[in-house]
C-alpha cells in the first residue's frame, strides 16, 4: 500500500448554484426519489452534521491537536487547501465543474455550521463528513484517517459489536514504548498461501469493522513515538493485527501464527488470547464435594467481613447498591437528577467545586493505573486529583502556587502541554511506565482514606464513559458523599446526594420512626411562607442546647437528620433561594434531629427545642407521637 494522499475524499472545486440556494441543515429536502439525502449512510453523516454544529470550543481543540498529531504519520499538509474548502461550502463557481450529490447535499447543510470556524477546523470537518458519505467505498485505514480527528469526540457508528480480542488489541497500543512501535514499523511481507487465507478469512468474519477501530487507535498513538514514513507502516501493521485477530475463527494455528509474526515483537498474541485463571472452584465441583456445614458458616464469615470492609469502607453496602443502580437509571431519571441538582445549588451556592475535569481526569487514572498496588494507586489518585484541581484554578493561581500545586505529576504530564480540555485524555494515555514513575514521585497517601474512593471509582467509572459532563460530576459528588458518609454531617452528606435521594434510596425506611414520617410529610409540603419562617435567625440557649446533646448522644437520630435534610434540600428551593433557602434547610434538619430524639427529652426542653419550627410545622400537628417522657 502507498502512501496516502490525505485530502479531501472529494476534490471538486465548485459548488453548483443550484445547491446554494437549496434550504440549509440537515433535514432540509432530499431530492425526488431519495429518502438518503447523503446516500447510503445517510444516518451516520446526519449525526455527524448535527453533532459538529453542537461541538464546544474545548471539543474543537481536541479535534485539531488529533489532525495535528494525525498528519506526522499521514502527512496531511498537501491536502486539499482551506480556500477550495471554503469554496465547496460557499458555492463560488470556477467554471471548472460542479460539485455532485450527495456531497452538493453536505456543503450545503454544512455551509452555515463552519462559516465561523477557522480554516483548520473547516477542512477537518469536510474531510471527515466527506470519509462518511463514501465509508464503503474506502479501505479502513483511508477511512481512519480522514476521520480519526473527529473520532474522540463524535465516536463513528459500528454495525457490528467488536470482538473482545480486538478490543483488548486497540487498548494495547496504548501501552506501547518507542521501541514496540519501531519494531512493527519494520518491512514485512506475506507468502501468497498466507496472503490468500487471510483474504478469505477476513471476507468471512466480516472484518472491517475491527480494520477501522484499530486503524483510528493506531493513528491517535503512533504520532507521539514514530512519524513520517515509518509511522505510517506501523500504523499499517497494526490494522493488518486487527484484520488477523477478527478472522482468527477462521484461521488454523499455524496460519494465525504466520500472519502475527509481523508483531508477535510488539505484541505478543499470547498476551491477547491468554484468560486470567480463576482459583476459586466451580459451582458444579462444590456441589459435588461440599465441606461441613459448620465449615461453609465459618469460612463465609472470615471472607465477607475483610473483603467489605477493604473495598467502599464502612458503607459499603449503600455505595454498592448505587453503583449497581446508576446504568439502570433511565433518560427521565437522569432528567429528574440534573433538575434536583439545580434545586440544591440555588441555596448552597457551592458553585463548581470539582469541576468536570477533576472528575475525568480521576476517573481516567483509576482505571489507567489498575495493574498498580492498591497503596501505589492512591498516591496517583491524589497526584491526579491535586493537578486537576490546580488546572481548573489556573486563572487564579499565581505560577509559583501553580506548579506547586500541580506537583508531581509534571514528570509524566508537563504543565506548559496541559489544560482542562485535554487533561483527562493525557492521563488515560500513560503507559504503565510513566504510572509507576508517578507512584514513585508522587506523595504517599493515607491509604485507609483514599483506597475506599479508588475502588468506588473503579467501579463506576465503565459506568459514566457515555454521560456528560454534568452528570458525571453529579455522580461522582453522590458516590464521594456515600463513601464518606460516617465523616460528614448530615446535611452535607444531603447536599451531595439530594439528587439521587429518590431514584437510589439509601435510607431504610424501617430506621425512620412513625412520627419522623410524619415530620418529613410536613417538610415536603411546606409553602412559601412556611419556609420564610424557617429561615428567620434563632439562637438556643446553653441549657436547652446541653439537653439536645445529652439526648442525642445514645439516640440513633442520624437517619432522622439525613432524610430531613434530604427532604428539604428538595422541597425549600422551590420556595425559597438563596442564603434564606439555606438557612430554612438548616432549621429543617435540626428539627429531624429533634423529632428523633424526643423520648429522651422532657416536655419543657422538647417546646424550648421546637421554638424555631413551631409557627411553620405545629408540634401539636405530629399527634400524640410526640409524647416525651
Amino acid at each position: 500500500m502507498g502512501r496516502l494522499w490525505r485530502g479531501s475524499v472529494y476534490s471538486f472545486r465548485v459548488l453548483s448554484q443550484a445547491a446554494a440556494t437549496q434550504p440549509s441543515g440537515p433535514l432540509a429536502t432530499a431530492p425526488a426519489g431519495a429518502g438518503e439525502r447523503y446516500g447510503p449512510n445517510t444516518a451516520e453523516v446526519t449525526a455527524f452534521i448535527e453533532s459538529v454544529g453542537r461541538l464546544s470550543p474545548s471539543k474543537w481543540k481536541k479535534v485539531i491537536a488529533a489532525r495535528e498529531a494525525a498528519t506526522r504519520v499521514t502527512r496531511d499538509g498537501s491536502g486539499q487547501p482551506a480556500e477550495i474548502v471554503r469554496a465547496l461550502l460557499g458555492g463560488a463557481p470556477n467554471g471548472a465543474g460542479t460539485l455532485p450529490e450527495p456531497m452538493s447535499n453536505v456543503a450545503t447543510d454544512m455551509a452555515a455550521i463552519l462559516a465561523k470556524r477557522s480554516d483548520a477546523e473547516a477542512v477537518a470537518a469536510w474531510q471527515a463528513a466527506s470519509a462518511l458519505v463514501r465509508r464503503r467505498q474506502l479501505s479502513a485505514l483511508t477511512f481512519a484517517a480522514h476521520y480519526a480527528p473527529f473520532a474522540s469526540v463524535i465516536p463513528p457508528a459500528q454495525a457490528v459489536e467488536l470482538p473482545p480480542i480486538v478490543d483488548r488489541f486497540a487498548n494495547a497500543l496504548k501501552w506501547l514504548s518507542a521501541l514496540q512501535w519501531e519494531s512493527l514499523a519494520r518491512p514485512w511481507s506475506l507468502d501468497r498461501d498466507s496472503s490468500a487465507s487471510l483474504l478469505q478469512a477476513a471476507l468471512k468474519s466480516r472484518a472491517r469493522e475491527s480494520e477501522e477501530a484499530v486503524a483510528i487507535a493506531a493513528i491517535a498513538v503512533a504520532p507521539r513515538h514514530v512519524s513520517g514514513d515509518a509511522g505510517w507502516a506501523a500504523v499499517k501493521t497494526a490494522v493488518h493485527g486487527g484484520r488477523v485477530l477478527s478472522s482468527m475463527g477462521e484461521l488454523t494455528p499455524e496460519q494465525l501464527q504466520a500472519l502475527w509474526a509481523p508483531l508477535e515483537e510488539a505484541v505478543a498474541l499470547r498476551s491477547l488470547t491468554d484468560a486470567p485463571v480463576s482459583d476459586k472452584p466451580s459451582r458444579a465441583r462444590t456441589k459435588k464435594s461440599p465441606p461441613p456445614a459448620e465449615e461453609i458458616k465459618v469460612e463465609k464469615k472470615r471472607a465477607a467481613r475483610p473483603r467489605a470492609a477493604a473495598v467502599y469502607g464502612p458503607n459499603t453496602a449503600e455505595v454498592a447498591a448505587f453503583v449497581k443502580a446508576i446504568p439502570e437509571l433511565s433518560a427521565i431519571q437522569w432528567l429528574r437528577v440534573l433538575d434536583r441538582r439545580q434545586l440544591v445549588a440555588s441555596v448552597t451556592r457551592e458553585g463548581e467545586d470539582e469541576p468536570a475535569v477533576v472528575v475525568r481526569s480521576i476517573l481516567a487514572a483509576v482505571r489507567a493505573s489498575a495493574e498498580l498496588e492498591l497503596e501505589a494507586r492512591c498516591s496517583v489518585f491524589s497526584a491526579v486529583e491535586r493537578a486537576a484541581f490546580a488546572l481548573a484554578a489556573r486563572a487564579r493561581l499565581s505560577d509559583d502556587e501553580f506548579q506547586q500545586h500541580y506537583g508531581s505529576i509534571a514528570d509524566v504530564v508537563p504543565a506548559r502541554e496541559a489544560d482542562t480540555a485535554s487533561f483527562a485524555s493525557r492521563v488515560a494515555a500513560l503507559n504503565p511506565e510513566e504510572w509507576m514513575r508517578l507512584a514513585g514521585v508522587g506523595a504517599p497517601a493515607d491509604v485507609a482514606a483514599v483506597a475506599p474512593l479508588v475502588n468506588a471509582a473503579d467501579a463506576l467509572a465503565p459506568h459514566l464513559d457515555q454521560r456528560t459532563d454534568v452528570e458525571v460530576v453529579v455522580a461522582w459528588h453522590a458516590l464521594t458523599a456515600l463513601v464518606r458518609r460516617h465523616r460528614l454531617s448530615a446535611i452535607k452528606f444531603a447536599v451531595s446526594y439530594a439528587p439521587f435521594a429518590s431514584a437510589v434510596v439509601v435510607t431504610k425506611a424501617s430506621s425512620i420512626a412513625p412520627v419522623v414520617q410524619r415530620y418529613l410529610t410536613a417538610v415536603g409540603r411546606l409553602s412559601a411562607h412556611q419556609c420564610s419562617v424557617l429561615a428567620e435567625p434563632w439562637l438556643l440557649a446553653d441549657d436547652v442546647s446541653n439537653a439536645l446533646a445529652r439526648a442525642t448522644a445514645g439516640a440513633a437520630t442520624r437517619a432522622a437528620e439525613e432524610a430531613a435534610a434530604l427532604v428539604a434540600l428538595v422541597t425549600v428551593p422551590m420556595r425559597v433561594t438563596g442564603d434564606a433557602g439555606w438557612a430554612a434547610c438548616k432549621t429543617a434538619t435540626f428539627g429531624g434531629r429533634v423529632i428523633a430524639a424526643r423520648s429522651n427529652l422532657s416536655d419543657e426542653e422538647l417546646l424550648a427545642l421546637w421554638k424555631p419550627l413551631e409557627r411553620a410545622i405545629p408540634l401539636a400537628s405530629l399527634a400524640a407521637s410526640t409524647k416525651s417522657r
